[in-house]
């Protein structure tokens, strides 16, 4: 048998395969939180699925299309990315909301995917966070670490950080407790794994949190009533969006130079938004910006050719 000869045909993988990857990324950290917060999360997964599912088998009967996106796992992880956002305490209806916002409004008002030009999870997120703030910020008790003494807090330590911010006190020693760390190490494993596997590019990972840090430090650093750089991307969403949103690639720059440029950005503006802004997280309104700015950022960093 005569083996071929150059060029050879580079085909990205299979849309299904990916988004099964992305899912089996993601099922370490949702073990550590069922272990960490209940079972509940189990319920809420679940809620959010059965309610994607639905909403795009309503829309592809209504356009008249053939239903094998169904299979393509693309509606699995828009669900799956947004229940994880939300907070576990979230009542089922709310969850049924923000997923019925993501893929109605996110994926299918610009014609399916492909053609979003926004996260459709973190489309569905902003209208839940702007539409119910009170039940967005609701998170079951959790030990805070302040200094050396151990406290409980109904609120998440980044409300507990923006509760003391505005009142003007210090938080250089305050930080998420070994739980969230351990999530976020969890979180930060499944990303790598994905980049590991061509399912993700490291640019946008690697980039989103130099970026964060950077900012974060700038903050700390600056002499702002902020927490250090370690509790910044150690709490919240920083380390889940770098690792699972910032690397959509559907929505993300598609340049190699555009890619690092697009993360560095997602990052500094999601810390910046976080210590600026009246929401205590700012990383779904930081990747819409960035989402926004792609068709800026694409046509400038297109690469030359000699």
């Amino acid at each position: 048998m005569t083996p071929s000869t150059s060029p050879y045909l580079h085909t990205a993988p299979p849309l299904r395969r990916v988004m099964l990857q992305v899912a089996a990324a993601l099922i370490p950290g949702v073990l550590v939180l069922i272990w960490w917060q209940g079972s509940r999360w189990l319920g809420q997964l679940a809620v959010a699925v059965a309610a994607a599912y639905a909403c795009e088998t309503a829309v592809l009967l209504m356009r008249k299309k053939p239903l094998a996106p169904l299979r393509d796992g693309s509606v699995l992880i828009t669900a799956l990315l947004l229940a994880l956002s939300l907070p576990v305490l979230a009542p089922w209806w709310l969850v049924v909301l923000g997923t019925a916002f993501a893929v109605l409004l996110g994926k299918h008002l610009y014609g399916g995917l492909g053609q979003n030009p926004f996260n459709p999870a973190m489309v569905g997120f902003a209208i839940l966070l702007i539409s119910f703030p009170a039940l967005m910020g609701g998170m079951p008790a959790a030990p805070v670490v302040l200094g050396s003494v151990d406290a409980t807090s109904a609120a998440t330590l980044l409300d507990h950080s923006r509760t003391l911010r505005i009142a003007g006190e210090s938080l250089h020693a305050l930080y998420p407790p070994w739980q969230q760390q351990l999530l976020a190490a969890t979180w930060l494993a499944g990303g790598i794994w994905l980049t590991t596997t061509r399912a993700a590019d490291y640019r946008l990972l690697a980039s989103t949190l130099i970026g964060a840090t950077l900012c974060a430090l700038a903050f700390w650093l600056g002499g702002a009533t902020t927490l250090n750089p370690y509790a910044q991307l150690g709490s919240g969403a920083i380390i889940f969006g770098a690792c699972f949103i910032a690397t959509d690639p559907v929505t993300a720059a598609t340049t190699p130079l555009g890619r690092w440029l697009y993360g560095i950005l997602v990052g500094a503006l999601a810390i910046a938004i976080r210590n600026l802004g009246n929401f205590p997280d700012g990383v779904a309104f930081a990747i819409l910006i960035g989402n926004a700015l792609v068709p800026l950022i694409d046509p400038l960093t297109q690469p030359r050719y000699r």
